[in-house]
């Protein structure tokens, strides 16, 4: 009832064969595709990247900050001093204005610092991490295999030094470390867009 003979059962079997082979291939064309598109959005995101670095005019915004963690500051964290949405490693910046610029030569930033000073300071010190001046040893390196820029200055005020790195992705989004001659280091993560207005000096 259920039988078949050998010729229908060998062009079944070639059938299924064509339909397996055709399904694999579309899958590895898919594949490819998909490599295809992610590859070339990227090469599109560094085109875009490189145009904004190099022509030093562009603005980060931190969404993050991420301070060393102290017994001081695990104290203030304790004490329910720290904005919603944070841990003491990774502070929200949401609704917290803030900017590092780089406009030519120049760099200006309004940082929200979040850690201890480890000496120097007094009268006039900055509570947050601010400066607006000339920017010293400026150096900007693109890193081909993953598509991101490496950024390193020096800058001061009048009475704090800072180093500053910065490492951007083809994204945008872009980590800054501040390492500063009177306090912990901090870390930022944010996003940089093009600057719309030059700063005033």
């Amino acid at each position: 009832m259920f039988g078949i003979d050998l010729a229908s059962f060998k062009a079944l079997n070639s059938v299924l064969h064509v339909m397996r082979s055709t399904f694999m291939y579309l899958v590895l064309f898919g594949f490819v595709l998909s490599c295809t598109s992610i590859k070339m959005s990227t090469a599109s995101e560094v085109e875009v990247l490189t145009t904004l670095i190099t022509t030093k005019s562009f603005e980060f915004t931190a969404d993050w900050a991420n301070p060393v963690v102290t017994q001081s500051l695990t104290a203030v964290a304790n004490m329910g001093l720290i904005p919603p949405g944070s841990t003491i490693s990774r502070i929200n910046l949401a609704g917290n204005p803030n900017y590092l610029k780089v406009f030519g030569d120049s760099v200006s930033a309004n940082l929200p610092y979040f850690g201890e000073r480890q000496f120097g300071g007094g009268y006039g010190s900055s509570t947050g991490i601010e400066f607006n001046a000339i920017a010293e040893d400026y150096v900007q390196r693109f890193v081909a295999d993953k598509g991101i820029y490496n950024i390193s200055f020096k800058v001061k005020n009048k009475t704090e030094q800072y180093n500053v790195m910065m490492r951007v992705y083809p994204n945008k989004s872009t980590s800054i470390s501040v390492n500063t001659s009177n306090r912990l280091s901090i870390r930022y993560d944010g996003e940089v867009k093009a600057l719309k207005k030059r700063p005033k000096q």
